[in-house]
């Protein structure tokens, strides 16, 4: 399923209301049978602020894509992991990008697929 070199943003599960964003943006070392070791960086929202701060560190995970509380995008190819940011719009929605060739909203916010004209 996940090959060495994928690239991969996982959204941890808020569990509770008061539970802040949490988000891990890296490159897959190895797959097996649902566990996945990805060496990336760790983003948090910080409450004070409302912005989004990526750890300065990089960190080596090792998560299990079934645990149930976490969501696991593949990242396209070609996505450079160390420019990304995240942004927060006037209406509370989460854009992730690289300021380049990717860009996606992971917002929690529901949007309206049909708008009236």
């Amino acid at each position: 399923m996940l090959r060495n070199g994928d690239k991969l943003l996982v959204v941890h599960r808020r569990l509770f209301d008061e539970d802040q964003s949490r988000f891990f943006i890296g490159s897959v070392e190895e797959y097996d049978a649902g566990l996945v070791k990805v060496a990336g960086h760790a983003f948090v929202r910080d409450p004070l602020s409302g912005k989004y701060l990526g750890r300065l560190d990089a960190r080596i995970k090792i998560l299990s894509l079934s645990s149930g509380t976490l969501i696991v995008y593949q990242l396209p190819q070609n996505t450079q992991l160390e420019n990304i940011q995240f942004s927060k719009d006037s209406k509370g929605g989460i854009t992730v990008t690289d300021g380049d060739l990717f860009s996606m909203d992971i917002s929690e916010i529901p949007h309206d697929v049909n708008p009236k004209k």
